[in-house]
């Protein structure tokens, strides 16, 4: 319990740190606003999250002191406070200079005033602003530091680009200095290459969000393929333009690339955590990391990844019907770490050769990690912390492999890391830079890249250092000099190899890429050349023949895992009758259905064809071989029903129409019927073509059981009938009754609503039949539902623990309904307050009726937002029993299985209604007092409960699972999962009160709080704590 005490006699004054709100940053806030309403808000908005505390800095030489590290490194100071101040990045250029760029705007663009504001300090401004140096002078801005004597010290600073407003990013190359200041990507000419720009920027991109500027556009990286690579963040949208490109849109993350000679803007692949790094390795791979509990994903191009889909909005794609997830990891998922490089840099010791290097600013360490073979993609195995401290002010938030091959920590240096506050209380006087490196590591001697003859850099291609490779293709990149590429397609030919791949992507850069040397490429032995000939071919647009035909020879006799994902990423990039033949081959490939990533891969190159080439798609299901691949069975067919169903046209039902007559048999007609039915969510069935129902019925024996189904979506009278007597029957098939009372709740077929009521009341049924019942019924805006089950609730459901939920949900749907339930408890008296859960209460708060509200009131006092003064009694009630004695785990284990378990993971075990508490920061005795006293402070994403008003006046609660610009899947507080149509939505928002009870431990003894803390504060599943 040494941890407990020594955190609480920090805690008081941390949270007056954290609470108190000075006159300044008030009229901060005030200036901030355009309106009294967004003052009003920002000025009483909670921080949450790590705030700012009242502790001091330490002085950055002690700091250095602190770290601990194996004994095969060296840790170094390589700048600190006032020559850095808020490092947000940092980057090396052809001549080994370090760049800083200093982020000291942050977190307001300069110049503008906020209009509007949501619950997550999402903001929209007054205007947009001037791309510099136009507009407003904000205080971001760029600097280089030089060795000028070769001693390892960087001891010559250069301010390069100063007065920036929102500055995130710098890249060199092409003549220019480019800069990521949003909403725009700025190049400022230096053709001289010295780092001092020559003149005024140009702008080449615009329409980068800058609602939240803790994840606006970040991480510029030059591919090895020519083309500028950058990230963006969760809670933006952008709307981006080039001079080529128009208005190209998305909302939240994902990894974005710009091609400067051709001016194309692509959105590379969509998804991701708050995506705000980009890492590629040495096979030109692209990763990012992640704000949450994974390493991070492993991007592939025209791939989709997992969002949160409530607070950052769906796919652009409405047809994607899957995305890939992160990496999977084995070890350390402690939140977060959202930036690491595959350490390629040869001058570490061995061990850290091919690793991830990741870093952690919330809870300040340095992280190992394997990366494993997984198909297409890898796993992650943690290995070790490789750097610790107990100073909280250690933030690392950007991490580079140098020349040098040692590793370069970006140190923010705050004791606040959270972006969830609204006043600017950032320690913007602090920064400082560290340097991970071999024992042996000597400086290195001056040097410029630009100077290098193409012999030189041609040699720097053997490099072993990954840097010096990368940086050797930027130069042929920029000087486009074609008289290298005689040597390097020799090479190409005799090498086999990561030289053999360097020297494809520096014939590329030089200009030398054609069908030629792409046809030298994809019969390469190395499985990289290959793929990334497949890659490069997909900037063409359109094959010649023979390229066409030496692609679609590879598709049919390719093994390798990750060629087979570039040529479905290829394939959607191509025209229809070229992409198809690669797709089909893809479809017939061995085990490709085993793979974590390439299934979904082949469907997304398939459904990019559906509008221009659906003709052709459906033509290969006329080969009776392909309905036997298992991938086709698997992933594509319903998808591929779905897609053509849910779009529409005569076309694709006609399409539909003949998938089902070419399926060979029950196992292949089942997914397609699946598929109808998923396509027409939301919609009416009777709007389906008389041809293409006609080629259904014949196949509804396929729907096994309940071949009612799809006659009851056509509104046959005739089925009703037949359905509502089988629902009836009290031993009739239980899979039939379920699958036809969901069906007359999501058509709303009111001849329903009296047998759903007899089954609600009669014991005689199944309780899953009255289970369903009730949940069907809330479909229905009939106030006899409300009156019959609040008569039935008292003697007839509530003992039954799933009778009383389905019940509860259904009193919480409809404010007539509540008041029913409610008068059982102040008029009859049936019915105690202390029967009814707290989340069912803050539910029918949900419902806005001013009747419910004061009966919820009277009824439940207590359940409501406790004021500022009754959190801080309660927190200092925890801290005082927390230094009164020790806790003891096996006791705080039952009570966290009582109190907590329900909702929350803990070493493998519990419920996922709440975030898994595991990867959390749970030795911070102020964290973990201050969130389960005000769980209200930091909702995590993924966990924001929403309250969706649908247009027949339905009100629904829970957490958005899933979310398309056609449906959207709410997963209720039982853990129903409820999927509705966009078209009947009416409200969508979310709520800032947490489903997690406020007064958690007010019923707890203070030896029950130290054996709860005891318990969540140990740091292993092991019995003993250890």
């Amino acid at each position: 319990m040494n941890t407990i005490s020594f955190y609480s006699r920090l805690l008081l004054l941390v949270l007056l740190a954290g609470c108190t709100r000075t006159e300044q940053d008030l009229n901060d806030l005030q200036n901030l606003a355009d309106n009294q309403e967004v003052a009003s808000y920002l000025k009483s908005f909670e921080g949450r999250g790590a705030l700012s505390d009242n502790t001091l800095p330490t002085a950055a030489d002690a700091a250095l002191e602190g770290f601990r590290y194996p004994d095969d490194l060296m840790m170094d100071l390589v700048l600190s406070e006032p020559q850095v101040l808020q490092p947000l990045e940092i980057t090396f250029d052809h001549r080994g200079r370090l760049w800083v760029v200093q982020y000291t705007q942050y977190p307001y663009p300069k110049g503008l005033k906020i209009t509007g504001i949501d619950n997550h300090l999402r903001v929209e401004f007054d205007k947009v602003p001037a791309p510099p140096p136009v507009g407003a002078i904000g205080a971001d801005k760029i600097t280089f530091f030089e060795d000028t004597n070769g001693d390892g010290t960087f001891d010559k600073a250069t301010d390069a680009i100063t007065g920036l407003n929102i500055a995130t990013s710098v890249a060199f190359g092409r003549g220019n200095i480019w800069v990521l200041n949003p909403p725009y990507l700025l190049a400022y000419p230096d053709v001289k290459g010295d780092g001092l720009p020559d003149g005024e920027p140009t702008v080449h991109l615009e329409g980068f969000g800058l609602q939240d500027t803790h994840a606006v556009a970040n991480s510029l990286r030059w591919g090895p393929d020519g083309w500028l690579y950058g990230a963006t963040g969760s809670t933006v949208t952008s709307n981006i333009s080039s001079s080529v490109t128009k208005n190209v849109q998305f909302s939240g993350q994902g990894i974005w690339r710009y091609h400067p000679e051709t001016k194309i803007f692509e959105l590379f692949a969509e998804g991701g955590g708050n995506t705000f790094h980009v890492e590629i390795d040495a096979k030109g791979r692209i990763y990012s990391g992640d704000n949450g509990v994974s390493r991070g994903q492993y991007y592939k191009q025209g791939a989709y990844y997992l969002k949160n889909w409530g607070k950052h909005g769906a796919l652009t794609n409405p047809y994607a019907f899957g995305y890939l997830k992160n990496m999977d990891l084995e070890g350390d998922k402690m939140r977060f770490t959202h930036a690491w490089i595959k350490y390629e840099g040869a001058a570490l010791p061995s061990r850290y050769h091919d690793k991830m290097i990741s870093i952690n600013p919330l809870l300040n360490y340095i992280q190992l990690t394997e990366l494993v073979s997984n198909g297409s993609t890898f796993s992650n195995v943690d290995l070790q912390r490789i750097v610790e401290t107990d100073d909280h002010w250690f933030r690392p938030v950007d991490i580079k492999a140098g020349p040098d091959g040692a590793v370069y920590l970006a140190d923010w240096y705050d004791s606040r890391l959270s972006h969830v506050d609204p006043r600017d209380t950032w320690h913007k006087t602090s920064g400082r830079i560290y340097r991970l490196r071999s024992k042996s590591t000597t400086p290195m001697a001056s040097f410029d890249l630009s100077l290098y003859s193409n012999i030189q850099l041609i040699d720097l291609l053997s490099h072993p250092n990954k840097w010096f490779r990368q940086q050797a293709l930027r130069q042929f990149g920029d000087r486009k000099d074609k008289s290298v590429i005689p040597q390097l397609k020799e090479m190409l030919l005799g090498e086999t190899g990561q030289l053999a791949l360097e020297c494809l992507w520096a014939i590329n850069l030089s200009g030398g890429f054609n069908d030629a040397i792409a046809k030298i490429g994809l019969a390469h032995e190395d499985p990289f050349v290959r793929m990334w000939s497949v890659r490069l071919l997909g900037d063409f647009g359109d094959l010649s023949s023979d390229t066409f035909n030496s692609l679609v020879t590879l598709t049919l006799s390719e093994t390798h895992p990750e060629v087979k994902s570039q040529l479905a990423g290829t394939a959607k990039r191509l025209p229809g009758a070229q992409a198809i033949p690669i797709i089909n081959g893809l479809l017939y490939s061995a085990k490709i259905h085993e793979d974590p990533d390439n299934p979904l891969l082949v469907w997304w190159a398939l459904e990019s064809k559906i509008s221009t080439d659906s003709d052709l798609i459906i033509k290969l299901f006329e080969d009776p071989e392909l309905w036997k691949q298992p991938m086709v069975n698997q992933t594509i067919l319903e998808r591929l029903s779905q897609r053509l169903v849910m779009e529409g046209s005569n076309n694709n039902y006609r399409s539909c129409a003949r998938l089902l007559d070419l399926a060979p048999d029950k196992k292949s007609i089942k997914p397609l019927l699946d598929g109808i039915q998923e396509g027409l969510r939301g919609k009416d069935m009777t709007a389906l073509p008389e041809y293409l129902v006609a080629t259904i019925k014949p196949h509804l024996e396929a729907y096994g059981n309940t071949p009612l189904v799809f006659l009851i979506q056509q509104r046959d009278t005739d089925a009703i009938s037949s359905a509502l007597s089988i629902i009836s029957q009290e031993k009739a098939n239980v899979n039939e009754q379920l699958a036809y009372i969901r069906v007359m709740g999501e058509l709303r077929l009111t001849q329903s609503i009296p047998i759903l009521l007899d089954i609600v009341e009669n014991q005689i049924y199944r309780i899953s039949l009255r289970q369903a019942a009730l949940t069907t019924l809330c479909n229905f805006d009939k106030d006899e539902i409300g009156k019959r089950v609040a008569k039935a609730y008292p003697n007839q459901l509530r003992a039954d623990p799933a009778l009383k939920q389905a019940s509860l949900n259904l009193f919480t749907s409809r404010a007539s309904w509540a008041f029913e339930l409610l008068e059982l408890i102040e008029v009859s008296k049936q019915v105690q307050t202390d029967d009814i859960p707290e989340q069912i209460v803050r539910q029918f708060q949900l419902l806005d009726d001013p009747k419910v509200n004061k009966s919820v009131n009277q009824l439940w006092p207590e359940v409501t937002t406790a004021s500022s003064a009754d959190k801080t009694t309660h927190m200092k009630r925890i801290t005082t029993a927390l230094k009164s004695g020790a806790g003891n785990i096996s006791s705080g284990k039952l009570l966290y299985q009582q109190h907590c378990g329900s909702c929350h993971k803990l070493f493998g075990e519990g419920g996922a209604l709440g975030p898994d508490l595991t990867g959390y920061d749970r030795k911070n005795i102020n964290y973990l007092i201050i969130n389960i006293v005000d769980p209200n402070i930091d909702i995590r994403g993924g966990y924001v409960n929403y309250k969706i008003v649908k247009k027949d006046g339905r009100i629904l609660a829970g957490t958005i699972t899933d979310r398309s610009s056609e449906l959207v899947t709410l997963k209720s507080f039982s853990g129903e999962e409820i999927v509705i149509p966009t078209e009947q939505i009416e409200v969508m928002e979310a709520q800032a009160i947490s489903l997690m009870p406020e007064r958690l431990t007010d019923n707890l003894t203070d030896q029950q709080i130290r054996d709860l803390f005891s318990y969540i504060m140990k740091t292993t599943g092991d019995p003993d704590g250890s």
